[in-house]
């Protein structure tokens, strides 16, 4: 296809993108692909007749970079194509549909690299239904507002994703880790040794630590720590004076994992207020894993798990005592066993999740959650629905509230549960913790890991079948629950009945239908 005619006359060099610069990006990246693939060029063809690395070339594709001038009227004398074309923000008639989606801001929004999708390869891909794929996003826009959906709630769900997509395992911050304890010459402890951190963050990389600043504050009695690093180069680490010694080592050890892994931030929290991108996300999640590893060594867990798998019943006491033995929470010991036990056991189709309770109410709530593989159930379904009862994680809750109001105590509960979801039929095996929270008097929490019951795990877990341990039909939600003789049930299974009502009157107008 011989060059049209073009204008001899240049813009002046590129200046920074201005305001909505990435649409700019995306848009050009989107024409030149579809303009290369219609005149079947491949990137190798097409950077030769434009005199540009192909590298470039398939970076300017994926609307990483915006090129100079003169490099796009190159781009437009190889494809035949006028200079105005390609830096216009018109998308031709067949892909107008999209202008919507740009303008939408939402590939902006959502981290496509973690899915391993470029912003410019989406909107390819939609390019063959553009006005199906628009309407699809509008109606996502829709929602998200009706539902007030944020930004920070997709982000939040886009790490999750990240993380169970890896089973919540990343060997590259093990090694991160271990490098630093052999650099350090730290032998292999259960106990992390607080004055050690201290004293590296402070000599080795100029902290001042203060454990009395932040509980001054009233509005930020909640937070764990604030770190701040200002124009002095030498950063506070604010803690909060209520925390117990393992979560001060924590929160050092996450300090240094910054340090070691080249991230900054001007202010960082713990835990976060304001989550402002997926890479702060991301930032945050790596140091928190690198503190983890370096706390809990692997090694050592891993021989201690294996002599507890190994039993011949499920001892509840002796999982307390190996807690006990590392002095970590609850919630961060069964976290790091969630990244170890996948690994070392081959028992990746777990779950871990948190449940928060206020005492004297009938307030639970899922504080945090992980799936690797497949889900077990739908645990965040509605914010006024009720838990099944039969759970163990709520059973435990009602066990720990008990003893505290009969006995004054916050020693740790440990249960342990077959439970058998009546939808999938699923047959788990779940572990409970239940505690009481560090900063807030009057919630208590429940951290459960369960495992499905396959060959893997009767393999793995020498007292799966324990007949001393209860074996449960359960269910979602009392609203979404068929078990018709449950002495538990909170509310009527109003959600299930509306929806059995549903399939009675498709089913009748199926047989209307029929002359039935």
């Amino acid at each position: 296809m011989p060059p049209t005619a073009l204008s001899p006359k240049l813009p002046a060099p590129a200046s920074p993108l201005p305001p909505g610069g990435q649409n700019l990006r995306f848009i050009l990246g989107l024409k030149l692909n579809q303009l290369r693939k219609q005149q079947a060029l491949s990137l190798k063809e097409l950077a030769g007749r434009a005199g540009i690395a192909i590298s470039y070339l398939n970076e300017i594709e994926k609307g990483k970079k915006y090129p100079k001038p003169e490099k796009i009227l190159a781009l437009a004398k190889a494809l035949g194509v006028s200079f105005d074309d390609l830096v216009s923000l018109h998308l031709g008639e067949k892909l107008h549909p999209l202008s919507g989606v740009l303008k939408s801001g939402i590939l902006q929004e959502i981290p496509l690299e973690v899915f391993g999708l470029t912003p410019t390869g989406l909107l390819a891909m939609m390019a063959g239904e553009p006005q199906k794929i628009s309407a699809l996003f509008d109606t996502f826009v829709k929602i998200a507002r009706r539902f007030d959906v944020k930004v920070e709630h997709l982000l939040l769900a886009a790490m999750r994703s990240h993380v169970e997509q890896s089973k919540n395992y990343f060997e590259d911050l093990e090694q991160v880790a271990e490098s630093f304890r052999t650099a350090k010459d730290w032998e292999r402890r259960p106990v992390p040794d607080f004055a050690r951190l201290r004293d590296h963050l402070v000599r080795t990389c100029g902290y001042t630590i203060d454990e009395h600043s932040l509980g001054a504050h009233a509005e930020l009695h909640d937070l764990r720590a604030v770190t701040l690093h200002g124009d002095s180069g030498h950063p506070r680490l604010l803690l909060n004076p209520r925390l117990g010694e393992w979560q001060r080592a924590f929160l050092l050890a996450r300090e240094i994992g910054h340090r070691q892994l080249g991230q900054h931030e001007a202010v960082t929290t713990s835990p976060l207020v304001k989550v402002d991108s997926f890479d702060q996300l991301l930032a945050n999640f790596r140091a928190s894993y690198f503190a983890g590893a370096l706390l809990l060594d692997r090694q050592l867990l891993v021989a201690d798990l294996r002599q507890f798998f190994a039993r011949p019943t499920w001892d509840g006491d002796a999982l307390i005592a190996i807690k006990r033995k590392y002095q970590a929470t609850p919630e961060m010991f069964f976290h790091r066993l969630s990244q170890i036990v996948p690994r070392f056991f081959g028992l990746e189709q777990m779950y871990f999740v948190r449940f928060d309770h206020r005492r004297g109410t009938p307030q639970v709530r899922i504080g945090k959650e992980l799936h690797y593989q497949r889900m077990h159930a739908s645990h965040s379904i509605g914010v006024n629905e009720h838990y099944c009862r039969r759970w163990v994680s709520l059973e435990a809750l009602r066990r720990f509230e008990q003893q505290q109001a009969a006995r004054g105590s916050d020693a740790t509960v440990a249960s342990a549960q077959r439970s058998t979801f009546c939808v999938t039929n699923d047959d788990y095996f779940s572990i409970a913790l239940a505690h009481p929270q560090n900063l807030d008097a009057g919630m208590n929490s429940c951290v459960t890991i369960g495992f499905q019951v396959n060959d893997a795990f009767k393999r793995a877990v020498r007292f799966w079948d324990d007949p001393a341990l209860p074996l449960r039909i359960v269910g979602d939600t009392c609203e979404r629950c068929g078990i018709t003789d449950c002495a538990e049930r909170a509310v009527p299974a109003t959600l299930r009945d509306r929806e059995l009502q549903h399939t009675r009157q498709l089913a009748a107008l199926d047989r209307l239908a029929g002359g039935g």
